[in-house]
């Protein structure tokens, strides 16, 4: 079934209803205004049949679905210091300045939503920021249902020539306990069934969101998943290079040898299921997610699925080698998404929101060098970046 993305121009942005416990803010692109401990970004979206635009049951990816072109909304939250996450790093959004060129946002409006943190637990907070972010984008994109679009795509991967290399994308969504969770239709990864075929429409259409806050640049915000370049990439090479099979959402974080083993088999066994020759393994957050993805490449591999790993270094920035947290020989096709522990030189912004201080307690404001891994989504692994290849 074919499902359209409606888009329409910012222009129709407008002013959100107050919120308590709640600052906001819009802020135009190229302002010199530095983001502070950003959780989430998302794109404004809304159905105009009434279904919800981030379900928690149905099926997303059918009928049409409006989005508000060049607006984000950055939901913020600095949670209280006697209850840190265990893995929680600073988190950044430059509007300006030599960090807009890390993360897409500085040429976007961006809504930036400031949460105060009360007497509940970090969770509770969580929770409440990340409904909130998810409704203030729906009431955004409200104004469309009574303008015209400006442009509409129709996504849908029907009949392609039998000769052509059939490619999956499996879609890696972490699932390291709260505060660390990826969600599927509102459901923890983890307890998602994972791995599971969907539809790629499903994964542009809000049935994955945003829920998991480690290393801010290789976090995969709600926004990434939204306007997923792999999946739309596929989608426009289908029928002409390739037949896109469909996505694979697998489990990242799974935390025994056996049961990385186990959920690698079965989503190569998905990805079999698909008919795939080829698969793209994308990457979220680090560590022991690489070892599941290094896992699935070489399961894949050995079921005769070629594959190409999406994955970012970690690499002091005078060292001459590249150096990954896991590799099997397997993995001969990967793509880096760039190195975490490289500095971006200091800038000292006008304007700070989020929080004036960093987590170390240095002042936003006048922090010097930034190293990459604290600017949101800047070594995202799931090809969410102004990288690109072609071989004839």
């Amino acid at each position: 079934m074919a499902w359209e993305l409606a888009t329409f121009s910012a222009d129709l942005l407008r002013e959100p209803e107050p919120l308590e416990g709640v600052s906001v803010e819009i802020v135009q692109p190229g302002e010199p205004v530095r983001i502070t401990h950003v959780l989430d970004a998302v794109e404004p979206r809304i159905r105009p049949d009434g279904r919800p635009a981030f379900p928690t049951e149905g099926k997303a990816g059918e009928g049409r679905t409006n989005r508000l072109d060049g607006v984000v909304v950055l939901s913020c939250l600095d949670f209280a210091g006697e209850e840190r996450p265990l893995h929680e790093q600073e988190s950044i959004v430059d509007l300006a300045g030599p960090g807009a060129a890390f993360t897409p946002f500085a040429q976007e409006a961006c809504v930036v939503l400031t949460f105060q943190p009360d007497r509940a637990g970090n969770e509770e907070a969580e929770a409440a920021a990340r409904r909130t972010a998810l409704q203030v984008a729906e009431e955004l994109a409200r104004p469309t249902l009574d303008a015209e679009p400006v442009e509409v795509e129709r996504f849908e991967a029907g009949s392609a020539n039998s000769d052509l290399p059939v490619v999956a994308a499996l879609i890696q969504l972490s699932d390291l306990g709260p505060l660390y969770y990826q969600y599927v239709y509102g459901t923890p990864a983890g307890k998602a069934g994972l791995p599971r075929i969907v539809e790629p429409s499903e994964v542009l259409d809000g049935a994955v969101t945003c829920g998991e806050y480690h290393w801010a640049a290789m976090r995969n915000p709600t926004i990434f998943f939204q306007r997923n370049a792999l999946i739309r990439s596929l989608y426009r090479e289908h029928g002409e290079r390739l037949r896109f099979a469909g996505v694979v959402l697998m489990r990242g974080y799974e935390q025994s040898a056996d049961d990385k083993q186990r959920a690698a088999d079965a989503a190569a066994a998905r990805a079999q299921e698909l008919g795939a020759d080829g698969a793209v393994i994308t990457t979220d957050a680090g560590g022991n997610s690489h070892t599941d993805v290094m896992l699935t490449c070489r399961a894949c591999e050995r079921a005769g699925i070629r594959t190409t790993v999406i994955l970012a270094e970690e690499t002091d920035p005078d060292s001459t080698r590249p150096i990954l947290t896991d590799w099997v020989p397997e993995a001969d096709s990967i793509v880096s998404t760039g190195n975490l522990e490289e500095l971006v030189e200091e800038w000292n912004p006008e304007r700070v929101l989020g929080g004036e201080a960093l987590l170390d307690g240095t002042a936003a404001a006048k922090a010097g060098p930034i190293p990459v891994r604290n600017y949101l989504g800047a070594a995202n692994q799931m090809g969410q970046l102004a990288l690109g290849a072609r071989t004839e």
